[in-house]
C-alpha cells in the first residue's frame, strides 16, 4: 500500500496496465541557437530520422496521436514507437482504440510526468503478476475521495525538474586532502 502512495494516479495506471516505458534520454537533442541580428535567437530542434512524411501510411495511421511530438523525439524513441506500430494491424478495434488513447495520454503529459511514468514503469516491471494484481485490487477498493487524496499527495511529492534519473544515483563526495606542512629548512 505504501508503494501506491508514492505514485500518481495517471502514472500508476500507465505503468500497471503495461504502457511502454520510454527509457531513452529525457533531453531532446537540440542545436545551439542560431546567430542572428535579433536579440532573441530561436532554438532549432535537430530533426531526427525518420521524418513523419517518411513513414508508411499504416505507420502514420497507427502513430497518429504522436504526430505533434514526432519532430521532438529522438531516433531511439521513434524506433520504439515504430516497433509498436508493427503489430497495430493485427489488433482488434478495441485494442487499437486503447493503444491510441494511451498515446494521446502520453502526448498530454509534461516532461516531468513522462519522466515519473518511466521511473514508475521500471519499478513496476520488477513486481510479480500477483503483486501487481494485489496492488491494483487495493487501489480499486479505495473510495473516490481516497483516490483523489492519493493523486494530490503524489503531485505534491513530484519533483519539478525534468531531469530525473532513471535509477537512483550514488553520490560521490570528494575527500579533502590534509594540508601539507612545509618542510623545515
Amino acid at each position: 500500500m505504501a508503494f501506491l502512495l508514492h505514485l500518481s494516479l495517471q502514472a500508476w495506471l500507465i505503468a500497471v496496465i503495461g504502457f511502454i516505458g520510454m527509457t531513452s534520454s529525457f533531453a531532446q537533442p537540440q542545436q545551439p541557437a542560431q546567430a542572428s541580428a535579433h536579440p532573441k535567437a530561436i532554438k532549432v530542434i535537430a530533426a531526427t530520422k525518420p521524418a513523419w512524411t517518411d513513414l508508411k501510411l499504416e505507420q502514420q495511421t497507427a502513430l497518429a496521436p504522436l504526430q505533434p511530438e514526432w519532430l521532438k523525439m529522438s531516433e531511439a524513441q521513434k524506433r520504439k514507437w515504430l516497433e509498436i506500430s508493427k503489430n497495430y494491424g493485427k489488433l482488434s478495434a478495441d485494442d487499437k482504440a486503447k493503444l491510441q488513447e494511451r498515446m494521446r495520454d502520453w502526448v498530454k503529459l509534461s516532461p516531468e510526468q513522462r519522466a515519473q511514468a518511466r521511473l514508475n514503469f521500471s519499478s513496476v516491471k520488477t513486481l510479480t503478476t500477483e503483486e501487481k494484481q494485489k496492488q491494483w485490487q487495493a487501489y480499486q477498493a479505495l473510495s473516490p475521495e481516497e483516490k483523489q487524496k492519493l493523486q494530490v499527495k503524489a503531485k505534491a511529492n513530484t519533483p519539478n525538474s525534468a531531469a530525473l534519473a532513471a535509477k537512483p544515483q550514488n553520490k560521490i563526495v570528494p575527500v579533502k586532502k590534509p594540508e601539507s606542512k612545509p618542510l623545515a629548512e
